[in-house]
């Protein structure tokens, strides 16, 4: 690897072990934080984490740590701290995290940690008006917010940029089939809660439908559906609780309706090895127990049992999905061995192995 300082930044699906990553500007958990960097011992991609071998155990502690792709950058220069990620966008209305220079607040006047906003009127990164995103810290020294924006990153901004999200409402007169096809249109684009409403559009019209809808009589369309609303509280549920100790109000909601969808999508097709999933990642999204764990496993063991072309007893389970449920099945038996509080699993992970039908 080349030592000039003006080497040209991988994208992290290319680095190799060996290789040399360092945390962005304005992360802080316990073992890591902005600006520490460390060497790549497995670069996982289908799983988008990276094991790596930080240089300040003091703080790391001599063991590796797995760290989500969304936390780190390339560091070709050692030492060469840069605050944020160099991809992001900047500009004077849109700064890049930095280090704080004094403590930062959970709350300023009505805005509060975790609230989701709208961005708008924003100049100098006219390209993130109309996104959305959620308050992190707030800088009383810089007067602005850290807001983690969908599919951007962590951006710091005024509160004069940041409004209420407008009312998540799909409009009537659609078909069920069109419904069906927006929210999975905005699933792709991270808009939750408008495809959460378009799916509901279509089960409310398959519901009340008069006359009812050709839909009406597939059981295994409506499961479908339903398990596609189920994926978008589940990420719903990660965005919220994200590093968090202790799994809040609003994330045990988002993972209690992901609960209830994926369990009628299962009634209403049994052989549904998405659901399953979803199913054992929305229990392990509500308050850590050994029960939690248990019944998760459970979940992901009968999930486990399909194939793309249709396994035991005819569960379905495409085949690229297979490693990504392995993995969750593992982290829920380490949730029961130590049955403690552990932060949600990231399900952004397998966003591509979980694609709306």
């Amino acid at each position: 690897m080349a030592s000039t300082t003006d080497e040209v930044m991988k994208p992290l699906e290319e680095l190799e072990a060996g290789d040399r990553v360092r945390v962005q500007g304005g992360k802080n958990f316990e073992k890591f934080h902005g600006g520490m960097e460390g060497t790549i011992l497995e670069n996982e991609v289908d799983n988008k984490n990276i094991r790596i071998q930080f240089d300040d155990v003091g703080c790391s502690g001599p063991e590796p740590l797995m760290v989500a792709y969304r936390h780190l950058e390339h560091a070709p220069n050692k030492g060469a701290y840069r605050a944020g990620n160099a991809a992001a966008s900047g500009g004077p209305s849109a700064q890049g995290p930095k280090e704080p220079e004094t403590p930062m607040l959970d709350e300023h006047g009505d805005f509060v940690k975790g609230q989701l906003k709208l961005l708008s009127g924003l100049q100098g990164a006219a390209e993130l008006n109309e996104k959305l995103g959620r308050l992190r810290r707030f800088d009383p020294n810089a007067g602005r917010w850290e807001v983690d924006v969908r599919d951007v990153g962590v951006k710091r901004l005024k509160e004069e940029n940041l409004f209420p999200p407008p009312k998540f409402v799909a409009p009537a007169g659609l078909t069920v089939e069109e419904y069906k096809a927006k929210g999975n249109d905005f699933f792709k684009l991270k808009g939750f809660e408008w495809a959460i409403a378009y799916y509901s559009g279509a089960v409310d019209l398959i519901d009340e439908g008069d006359p009812p809808p050709a839909e009406k009589d597939d059981l295994k369309y409506q499961s479908v559906v339903l398990g596609n609303r189920s994926q978008c509280y589940i990420n719903l549920c990660r965005e919220v609780h994200g590093e968090a100790r202790s799994v809040g109000k609003e994330a045990r909601m988002f993972a209690m309706r992901a609960n209830m969808d994926s369990a009628k999508a299962i009634e209403l097709d049994p052989t549904n090895g998405k659901c399953y999933y979803r199913r054992g990642c929305a229990v392990l999204g509500m308050a850590p127990s050994a029960s939690r764990a248990k019944e998760a496993i459970y979940f992901l063991e009968i999930a486990l049992k399909g194939r793309a072309s249709g396994g035991e007893d005819g569960m379905v389970l495409p085949n690229m999905m297979r490693q990504e449920v392995t993995s969750l099945l593992e982290y829920a038996k380490r949730r029961l061995d130590a049955c403690v509080e552990a932060a949600v699993p990231d399900v952004e992970q397998c966003r591509e192995n979980c694609r709306q039908q």
